[in-house]
C-alpha cells in the first residue's frame, strides 16, 4: 500500500509521540483544516485511532494512537525510503545525471521525507552534493569552487600542520583551495 507523503508525515509523527492535534500539527507543518481533513482519511481507513484524554487542565481532549496496520504501513513506506536512498546513490555513484534529474523530478518530495525519518541527515546530504558527484566535480569546502585536476588541495592534515584553525564540519574527505587555505589564520569558522 503505497500512500500520500503528507500521510505518512502525521503517521510518522503519531508513531514518534505526537499524540495531540497541535503536536502533529507542529512536528508536520500542515496547515489545521487540512490535517483535520488527513485525519478522518485516515481514520476511516483504520490506520489511526482515537481515544479520550485528559488536557493539563482536566478537560477532555482526544489523543491519537496508530492501528497495527497504521504501524505496518508506515515500516512498509520506511522500507520504500531506504531502497530509493540506495537508487539515488546507485545513480549518482554511476554518473547517471539525466535518470537521477528525472527521478527527482518524479519524487519531489522524497528527498524530504527521507530527512524527516533519518534515512539522511542534513549535513551528509550536503556533503554529497548529488549534482557535482555527477558530474565528477571535486569542490572546495569553504568557498564551494571546482578543485580541477591540477588546482592545489589542501586537506585536514594540512591545517593541522601549520597548527591553523580547522573550518567547522570539514572533514579528512574535504579539501580547500589556496585561496581558502591562505585566509584560515583569519578565518572565525
Amino acid at each position: 500500500m503505497m500512500i500520500n507523503y503528507k500521510d505518512a508525515r502525521i503517521l510518522g509523527a503519531i508513531k514518534g509521540g505526537a499524540k495531540t492535534f497541535g503536536a502533529i500539527k507542529e512536528r508536520t507543518g500542515i496547515q489545521s483544516d487540512e490535517l483535520e481533513r488527513i485525519l478522518e482519511v485516515l481514520d476511516s481507513s483504520r490506520l489511526v485511532t482515537t481515544s479520550s484524554g485528559k488536557g493539563l487542565l482536566g478537560q477532555s481532549k482526544p489523543h491519537l494512537f496508530l492501528t497495527q496496520k497504521g504501524f505496518e504501513t508506515i515500516d512498509e513506506y520506511v522500507e520504500f525510503l531506504k531502497e530509493k536512498w540506495e537508487e539515488i546513490i546507485h545513480l549518482a555513484a554511476e554518473g547517471e545525471r539525466e535518470k537521477l534529474d528525472q527521478f527527482m523530478a518524479d519524487h519531489p518530495f522524497l528527498v524530504n521525507d527521507m530527512l524527516f525519518y533519518g534515512i539522511v541527515n542534513l549535513p551528509f546530504l550536503s556533503r554529497l552534493n548529488l549534482r557535482f558527484l555527477i558530474e565528477g566535480k571535486h569542490l572546495c569546502y569553504i568557498c564551494k569552487k571546482e578543485l580541477g585536476r591540477f588546482s592545489q588541495k589542501f586537506t585536514v592534515d594540512n591545517c593541522k600542520k601549520f597548527s591553523l584553525k580547522i573550518p567547522r564540519g570539514m572533514t579528512s574527505h574535504d579539501d580547500l583551495c589556496a585561496r581558502c587555505f591562505d585566509n584560515l589564520d583569519n578565518n572565525t569558522l
